[in-house]
């Protein structure tokens, strides 16, 4: 389990803020200080809980995490953080972390869900025991809603927020952040926000550069992951897609392994081919329907589809609506 290094500039700041020294906090951690400089660079996620209790106990602070959202920058999340800035609405940004939040870590999953007029961004974590549990759960929401503020506005507030964690002596602090109703000891980790709110479209929203962001993330994404049996699966379609020859045997083939094996590694995953196949050409048709440049049946053919009526099928399955439709809106938007 690892964390992309420069998501601890927040923390370095944050301790400079508090009058702290920050490299001798990194340092007790276990941490080189230079790798939140290292966009290439990820730290092992229990050298990063470290940090975090280590800043916690030494800021004499109850209110430490909420100030340390202060000194949130996108840019410390990397190319999701500046994709997130420039989405077309909450809703879009958050989507973007449920695909792609291994890119910051991959010790929690995010998972989206619409219930009537509320959406929810539900936060599960992983198999690492956190010193803090609570700490921990409040970092998860607090960054997003941090991120919401950034783009929708300071105006912005959860409909409410479930936390797993019980009630807390400090909870004055987490009403005047969150501004919204609080559950404690509820069974998820839950921000829910009205649906008009998710989908109201931001005036930051800059397709080119939400283009420019994924592919980034993508291809960053594709290099970490080569050495998993899903990540050398994904990188393996991604390069065999514009070919058109996508198949389990070709994919397979690629990872110098029989179809068999490959079908059982995957398995034990938890995930399926067909599956996988699925949702890289939906990854990748979102970030190809910003381009301006290509028209529908060449991105059809980019993402392995033989004729243009087969990708509008399936994306249609994907999104509820045709890529013709989709595009027009989205340019629509971005000149009105």
């Amino acid at each position: 389990m690892s964390v992309f290094a420069p998501a601890l500039g927040y923390i370095w700041q944050s301790a400079e803020k508090y009058g702290l020294n920050a490299r001798e906090l990194f340092e007790e951690a276990g941490i080189d200080p230079n790798l939140r400089l290292d966009i290439t660079a990820r730290v092992n996620e229990r050298q990063m809980d470290d940090l975090f209790w280590i800043a916690r106990q030494k800021s004499r602070d109850e209110a430490f995490v909420f100030n340390l959202a202060k000194n949130l920058q996108p840019s410390y999340l990397g190319a999701l953080g500046l994709a997130w800035l420039t989405s077309a609405s909450l809703r879009k940004g958050f989507e973007r972390v449920e695909r792609y939040s291994r890119l910051v870590t991959d010790n929690v999953e995010v998972h989206l869900q619409e219930q009537g007029d509320e959406f929810h961004v539900i936060f599960q974590s992983g198999r690492i025991a956190y010193r803090d549990p609570a700490m921990r759960e409040r970092v998860r929401l607090v960054v997003p809603v941090k991120l919401c503020r950034m783009t929708y506005g300071d105006s912005f507030c959860p409909s409410r927020i479930h936390f797993q964690h019980s009630e807390p002596a400090n909870v004055h602090a987490y009403y005047e952040y969150f501004r919204c109703e609080l559950t404690f000891d509820a069974d998820v980790t839950d921000l829910v926000i009205p649906v008009s709110v998710a989908d109201e479209p931001l005036s930051g929203f800059n397709p080119q550069i939400v283009q420019q962001m994924d592919q980034l993330i993508i291809d960053y994404l594709a290099k970490l992951d080569r050495s998993d049996v899903l990540g050398g699966t994904r990188a393996a379609i991604l390069e065999l897609l514009p070919s058109g020859e996508v198949s389990l045997e070709s994919v397979a083939a690629t990872l110098n392994m029989s179809a068999r094996t490959l079908t059982r590694k995957l398995n034990d995953e938890g995930e399926s081919f067909k599956n996988l196949l699925a949702k890289t050409r939906q990854e990748l048709s979102e970030k190809y329907i910003l381009d301006k440049s290509l028209t529908l049946t060449e991105i059809s053919f980019l993402l392995g589809f033989s004729e243009t009526s087969s990708f509008s099928r399936a994306y249609k399955s994907w999104t509820g609506r045709s890529p013709s439709s989709h595009r027009n809106n989205i340019f629509e938007g971005a000149a009105s």
